[in-house]
């Protein structure tokens, strides 16, 4: 199998990439946001994955693309000479601010912003759009079977069903980090340090030999886990619940295949240098609709700790004071995880994120986590927000 940078998996990205270079574009700074637009339907709240798998994609190789594997998409792709020697051996640049894995993040909301030059920002979302689309659904997944379960166990059986190891330790990352417990997959215990939970299932009737000494110790139990599989695992977890199982866990088995109930997610072009400033952007053509300008999300808590509202702020405004909200504090949701193509630290353990999504979802109000018809999670934009996109008429209108 041929091994190539995950920046040259999307073909139409290439294409666009030479674009940008034939329009003279290709090197001015660039700043991209990822955002959920929809959440699939009944789910209240999304627990953001996969922005820990796609940094170790993008810090493959150090992070420089192999100009062999640059000349190879050439040929395939008919892509431009300057283009090949635009990326080929070319280090990564961008700078990124992510929420971290397990944060609870809400449609509308930016979830990852890139900055870099053009050409980069924009190969770098082919990667995180798909890792983020993907991660998100499982965890989101996984943390609502958790609100099933009322205090069960849940876990990962679809990991060890996926037949790539890149994609099956992404799958159990994202699960872990959504609040399964442990993981079915031998590879995703001994790489990422979940804890492993399984029984042999081979039934050898009249050849099994008889029963060792040690059988029983093992604290999980076939007949004690319901393999749930399927599309709607909540109400098989209901419908346990409900004729008085005495199941002490659940392995969540069809989070494998998640060609449906995936996240609607946009990356879009915000602002734009010209002339050694930023300029707003609505997309690259200028007309999307998305909201202009580099942003950033703070959430603020009640006295008592729970989430009460997110707020999404210019870049460069000031945040609201708690105080203004009538609120006791508030805390920024994303943070720098890349600067430069180089990572600020070490990988994360999937099991910080884990720890960092149920801690957040106990924080929501409960309506919000509900299994049908949730509450609506109140998003808003801040003062500057609002005169961007609503400004206000000149005084000859008045």
């Amino acid at each position: 199998m041929v091994r190539a940078s995950p920046l040259l998996c999307d073909g139409r990205a290439l294409l666009d990439a030479d674009r940008l270079l034939r329009a003279g574009v290709a090197d001015r700074r660039a700043s991209f946001e990822l955002a959920f637009t929809a959440a699939p339907p009944h789910t209240g709240f999304l627990v953001v994955a996969g922005v820990e798998a796609a940094l170790e994609a993008l810090a493959l190789d150090g992070g420089r693309l192999d100009p062999a594997e640059v000349f190879a998409a050439r040929a395939a792709c008919g892509l431009s000479d300057a283009l090949v020697e635009r990326l080929a051996g070319a280090a990564l640049s961008v700078d990124i601010d992510a929420m971290p894995d397990g944060t609870i993040a809400f449609p509308g909301t930016p979830v990852v912003t890139v900055e870099g030059p053009f050409v980069e920002a924009l190969l770098v979302g082919a990667l995180l759009v798909p890792a983020l689309r993907r991660g998100t659904a499982a965890a989101t997944r996984v943390a609502r079977l958790l609100v099933a379960s009322d205090g069960g166990a849940v876990v990962d059986g679809s990991s060890a069903r996926v037949p790539f190891a890149d994609e099956a330790l992404a799958l159990a990352r994202a699960m872990h980090v959504g609040g399964a417990a442990a993981t079915t997959s031998a590879l995703a215990a001994a790489a990422l340090g979940i804890p492993f939970r399984g029984e042999a299932g081979l039934d050898l009737g009249e050849l099994a030999p008889p029963p060792s000494p040690l059988e029983g110790s093992w604290p999980w139990y076939a007949d004690r886990v319901i393999d749930l599989g399927g599309h709607d695992e909540e109400a098989l977890l209901l419908e346990a619940r409900r004729v008085g199982t005495s199941a002490g866990g659940w392995v969540a088995s069809g989070l494998a295949e998640l060609s449906e109930g995936l996240p609607a997610a946009r990356y879009e072009l915000v602002a734009l240098e010209e002339s050694g400033a930023w300029s707003l952007r609505q997309g690259a053509s200028g007309r999307g609709d998305v909201i202009a300008g580099r942003k950033m999300v703070a959430r603020y808590y009640d006295e008592a700790g729970r989430a009460v509202v997110d707020v999404i702020h210019l870049a460069h405004e000031r945040m609201l004071t708690p105080r203004a909200l009538g609120v006791a504090r508030l805390a920024p949701l994303a943070r720098a995880v890349m600067r430069g193509g180089d990572a600020l630290e070490s990988p994360e353990p999937p099991g910080v994120g884990r720890e960092r999504s149920v801690a957040a979802r106990e924080l929501l109000p409960h309506a919000v986590a509900h299994l049908r018809a949730p509450a609506r999670y109140p998003v808003q934009l801040s003062p500057a927000l609002i005169a961007l996109r609503e400004p206000e008429p000149p005084s000859s209108w008045r």
